[in-house]
């Protein structure tokens, strides 16, 4: 039978080798920032993945009792994907690149019309959009037929088309890579108008890839002095206090944008990470909060997975601890730390073990 003595020092090793490698997960904007489709790892410099979870409504207001099916198109031409309503008209569209896009249901040609709605899908953080489809009845006026598509301050803004080209200039090279020239044009998009949201908050991110964290902390402050509403640059500033253990700051800022706009995973990820980091830590919100991310996000940031881990480990919590490992693993069987994480699990298991043999 094995020692209480041996199982502690065990438990000891476990512990410091999870805080260490998950620090890798928990405090790298670069990996936090910009989240690749396809269930991969994010790369510097690539685009956000988004994802759609609307719900249809039949004109009456209530749910429709048959699937249906959901067409999303790209503006440009084609169809990015097509799915079917659940029994009560929620549909889900995952790993959605930034772009503009069209969503579509078809009309049953009797109670209710088709429906078209223009979905613009932007940021380099991770969002999830929600789109509520009311159904319009055949006779209805079409100028009657409600949305709720989400807007934010900066979406009303109105922008001098000088601005707004260099602007979506700046967007092409960012999604190709090329951070400088597209800084370049961003700088010229506020020369010309000193207040754009988007063009302050997208600086600010280009500069945080780039490794300027104090250039980066300067344009998101920059928009959030502009507008103190607009989510995003909130996000940045909390995630660069998160690195710099300023973790009462960093609550502060992304609680705010919590508040504001609660469609961006990251947003819940890093305050879920400040609580847990924040003395004395709060487990029980971190918990909350990271979760929230995860189920947002989906297996785009399988790796929250590894901080759930890491918060349960802290607390002792083994089995629950196993469990976020393997749904890691369940969930990015291929990712390069799937190795590490498996033969964590393995000695997380002989913890789990050894601890219920010496119980009396």
């Amino acid at each position: 039978m094995t020692s209480i003595a041996s199982v502690e020092r065990l438990r000891a090793i476990l512990l410091n080798v999870s805080l260490i490698t998950t620090l890798s997960f928990a405090m790298n904007p670069m990996r936090l920032m910009a989240q690749g489709g396809g269930g991969q790892q994010p790369r510097i410099g690539s685009t956000a993945s988004h994802s759609i979870r609307g719900k249809i409504y039949l004109p009456s207001g209530r749910s429709p009792e048959l699937r249906m099916r959901v067409v999303l198109e790209v503006s440009t031409g084609g169809i990015f994907g097509e799915t079917f309503s659940d029994s009560v008209g929620n549909f889900e569209f995952r790993a959605i690149n930034s772009g503009n896009y069209i969503l579509k249901v078809q009309g049953d040609n009797q109670l209710y019309e088709s429906y078209t709605e223009g979905l613009e899908i932007s940021g380099s953080f991770s969002r999830t959009f929600t789109p509520q489809i009311y159904l319009r009845a055949r006779a209805a006026d079409p100028r009657n037929q409600p949305t709720n598509r989400i807007l934010s301050v900066a979406d009303t803004q109105e922008v001098p088309k000088a601005a707004k080209q260099h602007y979506e200039k700046a967007l092409k090279l960012a999604q190709s890579n090329q951070a400088k020239a597209a800084i370049e044009k961003l700088e010229e998009a506020i020369k010309v108008f000193p207040d754009y949201l988007y063009a302050l908050n997208k600086l600010g991110e280009q500069y945080l890839q780039s490794g300027q964290r104090e250039l980066a902390q300067t344009y998101f402050e920059r928009a959030i002095a502009t507008n103190a509403r607009f989510a995003p640059p909130h996000i940045g500033v909390g995630t660069i206090l998160n690195e710099q253990k300023k973790y009462a700051e960093a609550i502060a800022h992304l609680e705010t944008a919590v508040k504001l706009d609660d469609t961006y995973p990251m947003a819940h990820i890093q305050l879920g990470l400040a609580l847990m980091e924040t003395a004395p830590p709060d487990f029980v919100r971190s918990e909350k909060a990271l979760l929230r991310g995860l189920a947002q996000g989906g297996k785009d940031v399988a790796y929250v997975y590894m901080h759930l881990f890491n918060l349960h480990i802290r607390q002792r919590q083994y089995v629950q601890a196993a469990a976020q490992l393997e749904a890691f693993l369940r969930d990015q069987p291929d990712a390069p730390e799937a190795t590490q994480v498996r033969q964590k699990l393995e000695s997380l298991k002989k913890i789990i073990a050894q601890s219920a043999s010496t119980k009396p």
